[in-house]
This record gives structure tokens, C-alpha cells and sequence, in this order.
């Protein structure tokens, strides 16, 4: 049966759309950082890079053309479950460069404040199809959002995140939609693709922390 143009590319080959809720966005000691004896916080709202270019205008006798000039990244919002824990990961990531109680403010560094972040884009076995590193990332602005007497809402804390510049890792992607290292932990429950954060401290689903 003749394919008449209407699959769009969308037959076959193994070919399949990536959906919304199946990623990872990890900044180490900070968000859904797996190793041992670090508190690190679930995302629940992330976002791929966005980026733009300046331009440069080059003027002809009775025209301007336009040229890129600059990339210009812009910030990512990221939004994470603010969990009950002995130390708060995100105040701690402040104190590498911002002590508000003893009024000190140190120079930041690639040890401390600055941080390499990751989105892994997963499909629906919770294995890896996509890489994203953001190089050079810091908390723009952070917000802990506001209280309600009347509202039982979960509480969340907000993150705008400033990076240097963002670039697909080829070597963690895979084209057939498998990744190259398959025992990567993901911290996502494979059977369903949907996440269970099984990979934090002392949990084993996102409703053990919900009272």
C-alpha cells in the first residue's frame, strides 16, 4: 500500500517520539545526585537549552543584511521537590560562595559554586537516548517559594539556572535508542518510564515523601 507522504517520517526504523516526562537533570550535591552520603533534591519541572544569536549587520549601499554574531544561551528553569532532609542541598550550594549569616562572600570556583549539569533525555525502559551538559552552571535565582495556611501543596523550590553553553554528549547518545553504557543508573523505574527516584536516600517512590 503506497505510503502518500502522510507518516512524516514517522514509520519504522525504529523510530519513536521523546516524551516530556521521561528525563533526568543532575547537578551534583545538589539535584537527583545518586551518590552515597549526599542529600540531593528530585526535579519535577526541567528544560532543555535555548539558545539564540546576535546579530551583526552588515550595510550594503541600499540594504542591511543580517549575520550571526554571539550565541547567546539563556537560562534554564528547574524546579525540585523540597524534601525534609538533615542539610538543604540547594542553601548548601549558596554557602560555596554566599554565607548570609556571617555576611561573607567568597570568590566562586569550579570546586564550589560552578557545576557541571546534566539532562539525560530517557525512553520508555529508562535507558538513555539523549545527552545534554551544561557547562560552567550557577543558580541565577533561586526561590523558595511562598507559604499557604489553606493549601496542603507539596513544597518545591525554584531554580533559574545560568551556564556558559550546552551541547549534545554524542558519546552518551545513542541513534538506535540504545544507550552505550546500558548499566547507567537512571533512577527511573524502566518498566513503566515514569520516575521512582529510587536511587535517593532512604526512598522508594516520590509518595514515601508525601505525607
Amino acid at each position: 500500500m503506497p505510503k502518500m507522504g502522510l507518516q512524516f517520517g514517522l514509520e519504522g526504523d525504529g523510530k519513536f517520539c521523546k516524551r516530556a516526562n521521561r528525563w533526568l537533570f543532575e547537578i551534583p550535591e545538589v539535584c537527583a545526585d545518586d551518590s552515597p552520603n549526599v542529600n540531593a533534591l528530585p526535579p519535577e519541572k526541567g528544560a532543555r537549552p535555548t539558545l539564540s544569536f546576535k546579530e551583526m549587520i552588515v550595510q550594503h549601499l541600499i540594504e542591511d543584511v543580517y549575520y550571526p554574531a554571539k550565541p547567546d544561551w539563556k537560562p534554564v528553569s528547574l524546579t525540585l521537590f523540597d524534601l525534609s532532609l538533615r542539610t538543604n542541598p540547594i542553601f548548601e550550594w549558596i554557602q560555596q560562595v554566599y554565607q548570609p549569616q556571617e555576611g561573607h562572600f567568597f570568590e566562586s570556583n569550579r570546586n564550589s559554586l560552578i557545576k557541571t549539569a546534566t539532562l539525560k533525555m530517557l525512553n520508555g525502559c529508562g535507558t538513555i537516548i539523549e545527552t545534554w551538559i551544561f557547562e560552567d552552571a550557577w543558580p541565577q535565582s533561586i526561590n523558595f517559594q511562598n507559604l499557604d495556611m489553606c493549601s496542603s501543596a507539596v513544597m518545591m523550590c525554584e531554580i533559574t539556572l545560568r551556564y556558559a553553553r550546552a551541547y549534545l554528549d554524542i558519546n552518551r547518545n545513542s541513534s538506535s535508542g540504545e544507550s552505550n553504557n546500558p548499566q547507567q543508573s537512571t533512577g527511573f523505574n524502566g518498566s513503566q518510564g515514569s520516575p521512582s527516584f529510587s536511587t535517593f536516600p532512604g526512598s522508594t517512590s516520590l509518595s514515601s515523601f508525601i505525607p
